[in-house]
């Protein structure tokens, strides 16, 4: 796992959140688990685009690392 991946994670794991620059394009990975009335209980991972607001969801942190790894190969920058 590059360096760029493994901070991703760690922000994210500590955070629940992190964002971050492809080819300067902005994404989120975000833990995302409701619960309560009138809601169905999720414990997911989404990787959300940020300028269409499209959401992929993952099971786990290390599925959406895996797609990121293989799928968004050119990591600029991570913003926290």
């Amino acid at each position: 796992m590059s360096t760029k991946l493994k901070s991703i994670r760690s922000i994210a794991e500590d955070k629940t959140w992190v964002s971050f620059l492809h080819d300067n394009h902005p994404y989120s990975l975000l833990h995302w688990s409701i619960a309560g009335v009138n809601h169905e209980q999720k414990d997911v991972w989404l990787l959300q685009d940020e300028v269409s607001f499209e959401v992929q969801e993952f099971e786990t942190i290390e599925l959406a690392l895996a797609w990121i790894d293989e799928n968004l190969t050119e990591i600029t920058d991570i913003l926290g």
